[in-house]
């Protein structure tokens, strides 16, 4: 990802914290969260033997999710606040053994972990929208998986971002973005967005087979605006976004329309 985004990162570990992004983002995280373990539950590998890779981990995420559950998960984040931090977490909660290490290492050159060394590795929270070496990230991902191990990731949609772009009253930065992918963030940084074909390609590239596109928390933004927040906190629009997310996220318009695009790839 490069030294600007580690420097960028590095202080924001605690407001990133998986706590505060519930209480920020109230049913939206919740929606998130429940979206991609659908998806992530069916992959998970026998837990014996399974090990499990998160990748661009965080403030870990997952590795609450399947420590708990008594998987063997090793994290890695370019990150090294990111990676103290949730170290911290899992310390506190007595889950040490649970984790197979914990790695400062960057998505495009993960060279600390062995060639085919975990059953799943799940690259979810945008990690790849993050990195500027892409194609590097790829081959790095598809190396530590293991034959017939599984791939899980989630990024930026292009399209989204255009549409989104257009209601902010920015019409003119559209044709830039939709050729180049580039997004400039309020923050003042840029991340890359994907189009669903692009990040097909991207995977597919580095030996992996795609075997589905989703969308995460269809119709929503890539983050959620206090409006999208808010207008969750509805009880039957929460449970009609449940339904949606349930019934439609694989639909190829619902996937053109969501801020975020998930995928499941694995390798031959």
């Amino acid at each position: 990802m490069g030294l600007e985004w580690r420097e960028s990162w590095d202080p924001q570990a605690t407001p990133f914290s998986v706590d505060e992004a519930k209480e920020r983002f109230g049913r939206f995280d919740e929606l998130y969260e429940a979206t991609c373990w659908k998806v992530i539950e069916p992959l998970l590998p026998p837990m014996a033997s399974g090990r499990i890779l998160e990748a661009g981990c965080g403030t870990g995420r997952w590795v609450m999710r399947l420590a708990p559950l008594g998987y063997q998960v090793s994290l890695a984040d370019n990150s090294v606040e990111m990676i103290r931090y949730v170290r911290q977490r899992i310390e506190r909660r007595g889950w040490g053994n649970q984790v197979g290490g914990y790695h400062v290492l960057d998505l495009a050159d993960m060279d600390g972990l062995e060639d085919e060394s975990f059953d799943l590795v799940l690259a979810v929270g945008g990690a790849l929208s993050l990195c500027r070496e892409r194609e590097d990230a790829a081959q790095e991902l598809h190396r530590v998986t293991r034959r017939s191990g599984y791939v899980m990731c989630d990024v930026a949609n292009r399209y989204r971002a255009a549409l989104d772009l257009v209601q902010k009253g920015k019409a003119g930065r559209i044709l830039a973005l939709l050729q180049s992918g580039r997004y400039d963030r309020n923050d003042g940084l840029t991340d890359h967005r994907f189009t669903p074909q692009e990040l097909t390609d991207l995977l597919e590239g580095a030996g992996l087979e795609v075997l589905q596109l989703g969308a995460v928390c269809p119709l929503f933004g890539y983050l959620p605006t206090d409006q999208d927040v808010a207008v969750l906190d509805q009880s039957q629009t929460w449970e009609t976004m449940q339904t949606i997310a349930e019934r439609y996220s694989e639909d190829p318009a619902m996937v053109t329309m969501s801020g975020r695009l998930l995928t499941v790839a694995r390798r031959p």
